[in-house]
């Protein structure tokens, strides 16, 4: 793709680090104009001077996704100022790793606050004027499809989300606007990835491609998605994670026997 956001509005969410951050560079390289929204001020900042160094046009805004208010701000500084939303872009998350047994009921709805609220309050409020060929996309996870321990409340916002794309995607397809989620798997530069990585640094041998992924990985899927060569593709929910959601015990015992050395 070169340029073939030219003159499009893109707001994205949580887009001062990781894979909001990777998927506003790549946007804005497409020529898109772009409203960097995220709590961190400094970080959406920063984001925005990166896109400004490649002579792109962009704006931060700083905003809680949790709180109604902030985010109608948001959507109206961003169309004052730069134009009408045409690619939506719901990013911003939170991490957690908590038993359900220990789990707070404030850490809960936090969990939902951020990735449901959020998506829910913004993709209401741009969708009003959208129009042909806009597109909204949602940050998923494969925890949303397959579950994750220690992260009931994170797994099932994800899920959430996947069922929120898909009914939304119903709901305006006959205006030509496409819904989708990017469901990413283990993803360097990311809180949980970072977490992970942590933990289990070797958790890298157990995914097919041998490695896990960066945020720019998710944002040319993104990118993709935001283009208008995908007006035929929504509702749907897409797989990111270098085959690790194929690799059940079986095929990971398979696996490991390809990759011996021979004799």
């Amino acid at each position: 793709m070169q340029q073939i956001l030219t003159g499009r509005v893109a707001l994205i969410t949580g887009a001062a680090s990781g894979i909001g951050r990777a998927i506003a560079l790549r946007l804005a390289r497409e020529g898109a104009l772009v409203s960097v929204v995220d709590v961190d001020p400094g970080g959406a900042e920063d984001v925005v001077r990166e896109i400004r160094e490649m002579k792109g046009e962009a704006l931060a805004i700083q905003c809680d996704v949790c709180n109604e208010e902030q985010v109608n701000r948001a959507i109206e500084e961003t169309e004052k100022k730069l134009g009408r939303i045409g690619i939506l872009v719901n990013n911003a998350g939170i991490a957690g790793a908590t038993f359900l047994a220990d789990m707070s009921t404030e850490e809960w709805l936090r969990m939902f606050g951020v990735h449901c609220n959020g998506m829910f309050f913004f993709s209401r409020a741009a969708a009003k004027s959208m129009k042909e060929g806009d597109r909204i996309i949602s940050i998923s996870s494969v925890d949303g499809l397959r579950g994750r321990i220690l992260g009931t409340h994170y797994s099932a916002a994800k899920g959430a989300i996947n069922a929120f794309t898909a009914t939304l995607a119903l709901e305006v397809a006959h205006r030509g606007i496409t819904v989708n989620a990017i469901a990413p798997g283990q993803i360097g530069g990311t809180a949980i990835g970072n977490m992970m990585m942590e933990v289990a640094p070797d958790f890298r041998k157990e995914i097919p491609v041998l490695r896990c992924g960066e945020p720019e990985d998710i944002a040319e899927l993104a990118a993709f998605l935001a283009s208008p060569k995908t007006g035929y593709i929504t509702g749907q929910t897409i797989v990111v994670d270098g085959g690790a959601s194929l690799a059940h015990p079986m095929n990971q015992f398979l696996l490991r026997l390809m990759r011996q050395p021979e004799p």
